[in-house]
């Protein structure tokens, strides 16, 4: 252990006697020659300097605000190239060209040690290429030259915005280590912004009151101006993985909000806003609130469906079944409505201009539906407490199908039903858009009931082979991921040989049902063989065959993110075994009851014999989608006393003849 103390502190005490320039364009002989990062020896590469600049300018008799960004990264391992393909994304609105914003003044370099000296490789214009995102923004993209492993990059732009109202966040973390993080901000006192340090990761702060001029109409105005700067250093890689949504919402970073603008002499407004007044805005929005007043524009063709006698849940199946039959889903989410005219004549539609028709479809049959909006759970968590249009970016269609009841749908829905959203959507932030009064945030993380039910009848021969029936039940996001599977194979030859692949089985039988169907559950039914292990007078049978968990994700003995599960669920699996003549029963897995603190799950596993027959219970449940990095101990330890229960054996004994 001295050992390993002492190598670590020298490893420090060499990068600190280590030179490294935070200046833009000046690179030292230490940074080209470094081979590794000693606080993160696995990265592939490391930020050495990321420094930014704001400042507000007046141009043409209005305030733009202007970002210098610069960034230099040292390449460590080859699969770090990729960090020299950079993306620059900005506003750029094809309908409103007059508020935009510019980039401009590209630079990037690469450096190389070759035979002894620092070779300098700059990137040529031709290297940088502009495209279009969306309708609202575009992107710079470039690729900087003569990078490997050993490569120095850096590059610097500058971005002039016209939303002087609205400032970008300053990320601080990134998902390779950042030695040196730097931001310089000057605002003129006429804005006053709130500022949020989130994340885990310390940050020097200093503010300072500062003279400055600015030029309006040829002449100069005089003001004062909040100058503050934030710093911090070594600060650790924050990588997404399986197991959360949206890494960026625990990044170390600085959120800024305007909360008013003032320029004396009555010249105050307020911009403190609500959640009640961002509803107000989308519904008073052409591309929102009026699509939610427009007429059904497949009346004539949804009158001949006669829907009148059956229930609400079965008219709104139809009614869905019905526009995706029409219209399908583009793969592409959104919250606004652009041009539902066109999507109907071209049979393609992004989720929001479905879920527009799907309302109106809805409100003619006589039921009530309403957007729900929210934040995609990869895009980030919408804060109740910093309201901003800015953080919805779709929404799902909440339906009232009684009195007492709402359910949920989306045009995205291609593998699910009612209540069987996209995992992507099951946010636990979401927010009714209706004139009515009364609490508008709604939880869709636990919306549907995700069960999967299956039960086996099996025999054992004497040379321990077991051939027996199993009959699944799965309903919900369970149905809906083997309807996706299933779709995923060519042919139900492909799907059956991947499930024998997977589970060292050979099918003799097969029949589903509801594969390819809009409906709450998929049942599958199948006779299959497997093979055990046989020694001497001794049977090895695992009981569970077909394993829920059989091998532990959570390996890692700590961790920065918390865990974020897709969606709730339930497994329940009975097998039952009769052993064959001639022998009997030598040892059975104990049966055991494992849960985890403050009711984040359970798992029951049951092994009961009696005679020639073998009955197993097995029944999992997770109840709640996010568990904390101080949970994650906790959460390791369930899943892997799941796994090794998982894989221990039955003992059958030949008896003497």
């Amino acid at each position: 252990m001295i050992a390993i103390i002492i190598c670590s502190f020298c490893m420090v005490s060499q990068m600190s006697a280590q030179q490294f320039s935070t200046k833009f364009g000046k690179v030292t002989d230490d940074e080209v020659s470094m081979t590794t990062y000693a606080p993160d020896t696995a990265a592939n590469a490391v930020i050495l300097f990321k420094n930014g600049t704001t400042m507000y300018d007046l141009l043409a008799n209005d305030f733009k605000i202007t970002y210098v960004v610069e960034t230099k990264i040292k390449v460590l391992k080859s699969e770090g190239t990729e960090y020299a393909n950079i993306q620059i994304p900005y506003y750029s609105n094809e309908r409103n060209p007059q508020t935009k914003e510019i980039v401009s003044q590209i630079e990037a370099i690469a450096y190389n040690m070759e035979n002894g000296q620092v070779v300098k490789t700059k990137m040529k214009k031709e290297y940088i290429f502009r495209e279009r995102l969306s309708d609202k923004y575009m992107q710079v993209k470039f690729s900087i030259p003569s990078v490997k492993a050993g490569t120095v990059i850096e590059y610097k732009y500058k971005i002039q915005s016209d939303f002087y109202y609205q400032l970008k966040d300053w990320e601080i973390q990134d998902e390779i280590p950042v030695m040196s993080s730097n931001y310089d901000i000057t605002i003129p006192e006429y804005f006053k912004f709130n500022f949020e340090m989130r994340g885990a990761s310390s940050i020097k702060t200093d503010r300072k009151e500062v003279p400055m001029s600015l030029s309006a109409g040829g002449q100069v105005i005089r003001c004062n101006a909040s100058n503050i700067t934030f710093q911090a250093n070594d600060i650790p890689a924050l990588k997404g993985d399986d197991y959360i949504w949206c890494p960026d919402d625990y990044k170390s970073q600085i959120i800024f909000e305007l909360s008013a603008l003032d320029f004396g002499a009555g010249g105050y407004r307020s911009f403190t806003t609500s959640w009640e007044k961002i509803d107000e805005l989308l519904l008073e929005d052409e591309d929102f609130g009026k699509l939610l007043k427009m007429k059904n524009p497949l009346q004539d063709e949804m009158n001949a469906l006669n829907i009148s006698s059956l229930s609400t849940d079965q008219k709104i199946a139809v009614l869905f079944r019905f526009l995706k039959s029409k219209i399908s889903w583009n793969e592409k989410y959104g919250l606004y409505g652009m041009d539902i005219k066109k999507s109907i004549k071209s049979g393609t539609a992004n989720n929001a201009e479905l879920n527009f028709i799907l309302i109106s479809m809805l409100r003619e049959a006589g039921i009530r539906a309403y957007p729900v909006v929210l934040s995609r759970r990869n895009l980030g968590i919408i804060p109740y407490t910093h309201p901003s249009i800015n953080k919805i970016n779709t929404f799902v269609v909440g339906i009232e199908n009684s009195d007492s009841t709402r359910v949920y749908l989306d045009g995205s829905v291609e593998d699910g039903f009612i209540n069987t959203l996209p995992p992507v959507l099951l946010t636990d932030r979401a927010r009714i858009i209706s004139t009515t009064k009364g609490d508008k945030w709604v939880d869709l993380s636990a919306i549907g009931r995700n069960i999967f039910r299956s039960t086996i009848n099996a025999t054992i021969d004497s040379e321990g082979n077991i051939k027996g029936d199993r009959s699944i039940s799965a309903m919900g996001q369970n149905a809906a991921n083997y309807r996706s599977h299933f779709k995923a194979a060519k042919d139900s030859t492909e799907y059956i040989e991947k499930r024998e692949e997977k589970f060292d089985i050979k099918m003799l039988s097969y029949s589903q049902e509801g594969m390819r169907a809009f409906s709450p559950e998929v049942k599958e039914s199948f006779t299959f063989t497997k093979a055990s292990s046989a020694s001497g007078d001794f049977l090895y049978i695992n009981p569970i065959i077909f394993a829920h968990i059989d091998e532990n994700p959570f390996i890692q003995e700590k961790r920065q993110l918390p865990v974020d599960f897709s969606y709730p669920y339930s497994v329940r699996m009975a097998n039952v075994f009769i052993i064959p003549e001639g022998y009997q029963i030598e040892e059975l897995p104990k049966s055991q009851m494992l849960k985890m603190d403050n009711k984040g799950g359970d798992c029951t596993y049951r092994v009961v014999g009696s005679g020639n027959r073998i009955q197993v219970s097995y029944v999992f449940n997770i109840y709640r989608t996010l568990f904390t990095s101080e949970e994650y101990p906790m959460l390791k330890n369930f899943w892997g006393a799941i796994s090794d229960k998982s894989s221990e054996m039955i003992v059958l004994k030949k008896t003497a003849q």
